[in-house]
């Protein structure tokens, strides 16, 4: 009986060899750390700077005459007076020698020439409006000096239109000292201011008709007065205090 042949060996199936090429593959040499690389990111402009916003200016108190028409002729007024040195800008100032009054010195003759004050030096109804009644209700009031000076430089202004001496603005005189001064409007309310429209007048004569006449000591005081102003006071603009001036001259038309 023939004998049975074996049967051919079997090859080794796949998974037999993982172990043997586990064994026989060199481990793997790690590479150096990298760093991630992120991908790129697209970026957009820039965004503007948010502009600050800038707060309201806090509202400036305004000082009395800084309210009032020809507010830097009214300062020099008073820087001239000397009365805007002292204390309170100078509203609570008394004169000891003169008696005049405030930061505009007012004298007893221009209260009662603006209609103010009686000649008996009593306080009338126009100054008790704005709560005047005595010296000291006065001084307290810069409200009431700033009232007190729009109807002084008004009537001052009134006199010397009346009397012509108006008409002179722009003409060019000759000074006592030989120098020449302009006459503006402004400069001659403040010599007005000073020394009266009478003296103004009578100093414009004398310069305009006997420039050679002499003067006594008292004249060549009181006209250097009124030339001090006059150059003083001629840069500064100067408009109408008299209300229908003001009114004619918001409306575009000439001053009376």
């Amino acid at each position: 009986m023939p004998q049975p042949v074996a049967a051919p060996a079997r090859a080794p199936k796949h998974r037999d060899f993982k172990q043997v090429l586990a064994r026989s593959t060199p481990p793997a040499i790690p590479s150096p750390t990298r760093p991630t690389i992120q991908p790129a990111i697209a970026r957009g402009p820039a965004p503007f700077a948010t502009p600050a916003v800038a707060r309201p200016a806090e509202a400036v108190a305004l000082r009395p005459w800084e309210a009032q028409p020809n507010a830097d002729f009214r300062r020099r007024i008073a820087e001239a007076e000397r009365s805007a040195e002292h204390r309170e800008e100078g509203y609570a100032l008394r004169n000891p020698v003169s008696g005049a009054l405030g930061r505009y010195q007012f004298v007893p003759a221009a209260l009662r020439d603006i209609g103010w004050m009686d000649a008996s030096g009593g306080w009338t109804t126009a100054a008790q409006r704005l709560g005047v009644t005595d010296e000291g209700s006065f001084l307290a009031s810069p409200a009431a000096q700033e009232a007190a000076m729009s109807a002084f430089l008004a009537r001052q202004e009134t006199i010397l239109d009346r009397g012509g001496t108006l008409s002179q603005v722009g003409v060019t005189i000759t000074a006592l000292d030989g120098g020449s001064i302009t006459l503006t409007e402004g400069a001659m309310v403040a010599a007005a201011h000073r020394r009266g429209a009478g003296m103004l007048a009578r100093y414009l004569v004398h310069r305009r008709d006997t420039p050679d006449a002499p003067l006594t000591p008292a004249q060549r005081s009181a006209f250097e007065s009124v030339e001090s102003r006059l150059r003083g006071f001629a840069d500064l603009a100067y408009v109408s205090e008299r209300p229908g001036n003001r009114m004619m001259a918001r409306r575009g038309g000439p001053a009376a």
